[in-house]
């Protein structure tokens, strides 16, 4: 068995029991040493944050080399002849790719190999437009950064190096945003003009990036990847031209983030960039609907709106979301449930999912709402209704997976929410009087709901 890696204040709170064990008799010396071997020591766990710290200064400094190299050659770039521009660039990119391969498989220098992989990256992807520019071609610019990326994409998967993938995941992130913000009137399908342009391949190019990281283990890489899903959802907004639609678009997707992130493993980190984002997109999506005046100013200004787009997107929405719930079922991913009869597995899956399917069923119920002649005050009090269980389910999961910053998320948004209704309700006329009340009925709700949970855990512990 390895060594096993282990922070500074796990070492110190092991060594502290370590030491109450072997006063009580549990342990002798013998048994405290064999136990202290099985993880690192104090310097190699030094060593190791040192030598991360190293390699995110190379990385750096690659990144600079790499930009004052080509500052170099675009000084001088118009007075050298058109081959020996060629072979500048094709002898750049080769012989960086050349030294790092030598590095990796021949001097056995992996750290310092991954520093020179990214600086070939960086080199490939000048070469791209450089290469453009000396046969003077004028095309659509954006392509570049995609070829770009698909180029940095098997070297970041074969590689094995998640600086590679940072890279890979930005240009993602540029190419996405350059295609749908300055050309989302070019459809991808000339045969259908009223389709935008959507950088429809982000999520696809994704895929291998997000097994990559679930087979490593790495939650770090996908946290990468999952912030590049929930911008190329924004983006969706800008492309299709939703207007206020774009706000239920981004809080279904904010809850089919839950969806995925519910069919982990209970504490497994993976979930978090999940939750992360769903958090934000969600907890966000929900705040400007809880105003009755946000909906009728809504209908004011979409009363000329076709609804067929609207539809179209939620039938969508909606068709993903029962896929991911059938994954849930389908594809046995909830761990916890291997081995269980269908019909307890049907159960355990609607009673992890039912809050992120309510929150779908919240946005689309909001968004048909909005075409509805009397549907502000019912959109109203579905938004408020949604933000209560949102922040409650939060304290819940925080409490669950024993996550303290989930439970502080979903307590705060409680508190902003009673801060929302305060200034909507109260604002003008209830006063210091009005705001004690809000506040107090806010406060006796949160200690019933501590109380409720803790009688639970102590019956489940009992």
């Amino acid at each position: 068995m390895g060594v096993r890696q282990i922070s500074n204040q796990q070492r110190e709170w092991l060594s502290q029991e370590l030491e109450f064990w072997r006063g009580e008799g549990f342990v002798d010396a013998a048994q405290t040493d064999r136990i202290r071997d099985c993880y690192e020591t104090l310097g190699a766990s030094g060593a190791r944050q040192h030598s991360r710290a190293r390699f995110a200064l190379q990385g750096i400094s690659a990144l600079l080399v790499g930009l004052a190299a080509l500052l170099v050659v675009g000084y001088n770039w118009d007075q050298l002849h058109w081959v020996l521009k060629l072979v500048l660039i094709f002898a750049s990119v080769a012989g960086t790719h050349a030294l790092a391969f030598y590095l990796r498989y021949v001097a056995g220098a992996q750290r310092v190999s991954e520093v020179v992989f990214f600086l070939g990256c960086l080199f490939y992807g000048a070469g791209i437009w450089l290469v453009a520019q000396v046969f003077h071609l004028d095309s659509h610019y954006p392509d570049g950064v995609w070829w770009w990326a698909l180029g940095v994409m098997p070297l970041a998967i074969v590689l094995d190096t998640l600086l590679l993938h940072a890279l890979f995941a930005g240009l993602l992130a540029l190419w996405a945003g350059m295609e749908v913000t300055g050309f989302s009137h070019l459809s991808p399908w000339w045969a259908w003009n009223w389709w935008p342009n959507g950088a429809y391949s982000l999520p696809i190019l994704a895929v291998p990036g997000l097994i990559w990281a679930y087979r490593r283990g790495s939650a770090a890489a996908v946290g990468l990847y999952v912030p590049i899903l929930a911008w190329w959802v924004v983006l969706q907004a800008i492309g299709w031209d939703l207007e206020w639609q774009s706000i239920y678009l981004i809080g279904t997707m904010g809850a089919m983030f839950f969806i995925v992130a519910e069919n982990h493993r209970r504490g497994s980190p993976m979930a978090i960039p999940y939750r992360l984002y769903g958090t934000l997109m969600v907890g966000g999506a929900l705040i400007p609907p809880s105003f009755y005046d946000f909906h009728k100013e809504l209908r004011r200004s979409s009363m000329h709106d076709s609804v067929a787009p609207t539809m179209a997107m939620l039938v969508l929405l909606l068709v993903v979301a029962s896929v991911l719930l059938a994954c849930s079922l389908l594809l046995r991913p909830l761990g916890e449930c291997v081995g269980q009869p269908p019909l307890a597995r049907l159960q355990e899956m609607f009673r992890r999912q039912r809050v992120p399917l309510a929150l779908v069923l919240a946005m689309a119920a909001m968004a048909v709402l909005g075409f509805a002649p009397d549907g502000a005050l019912p959109a109203t009090i579905i938004a408020n209704a949604a933000m209560i269980g949102f922040a409650l389910w939060l304290m819940h999961l925080g409490l669950r997976d024993e996550r303290g910053r989930l439970f502080a998320a979903g307590v705060l948004y409680f508190l902003a929410w009673t801060i929302f209704r305060y200034i909507d309700l109260f604002g003008e006329h209830g006063g210091m009087l009005g705001a004690a009340l809000m506040f107090f009925l806010c406060g006796a709700g949160l200690w019933a709901v501590a109380s409720f949970w803790g009688k639970r855990k102590e019956v489940r512990h009992a």
